[in-house]
């Protein structure tokens, strides 16, 4: 299947958590634009996280794969988990963001409930974990646009950007 032809039915983030997770179980208790799958990659472990549309959001806003606040606590909370799990093993596994994020959840709702908490608190999470040693790297895959680039991807050790048939240059 082409790159454009996976598009139309699952988003970039999506085709690719599946490229690398393999069959690995996506972690339960995770909201449907959030997800969590644990691998092994070379050898070492690794929590792969991909923020993906769901057009049964109960924000509109956030119904095609944009950062809003349920994915902003959401990616927090995958990141804080695997630190805590680590903390203290003198290996840390590496922490993946497959990143297509068309923009954060712009909206008066997500503003009042405080978007900018969310997003922050993803950050701060990624941030956290690369300074607590695990190897942090940003893989984008489609779009990085916005807020829900900074929350999502921007704190990593590593951004790789990758260049397919499949994506233009305006993404």
């Amino acid at each position: 299947m082409s790159a454009t032809s996976a598009q139309s039915t699952i988003s970039r983030g999506e085709a690719w958590l599946a490229a690398l997770g393999g069959n690995a179980a996506r972690q339960p208790g995770y909201p449907a634009s959030v997800q969590v799958a644990d691998v092994e990659a070379a050898g070492r472990a690794a929590r792969l996280i991909a923020v993906v549309p769901d057009a049964a959001s109960p924000f509109p806003r956030a119904r095609q794969g944009e950062v809003g606040l349920i994915e902003g606590w959401s990616l927090a909370r995958a990141v804080h988990e695997a630190v805590a799990a680590d903390r203290n093993r003198p290996v840390k596994r590496a922490i993946i963001a497959i990143v297509d994020t068309p923009s954060q959840a712009y909206g008066r709702r997500e503003e009042a409930f405080g978007i900018h908490q969310a997003l922050a608190g993803a950050a701060d999470a990624y941030a956290t974990a690369r300074l607590q040693g695990h190897p942090v790297i940003a893989l984008l895959v489609g779009k990085a646009m916005s807020g829900a680039f900074l929350a999502h991807g921007y704190q990593a050790n590593r951004i790789l950007a990758l260049r397919d048939p499949g994506r233009s240059e305006e993404q």
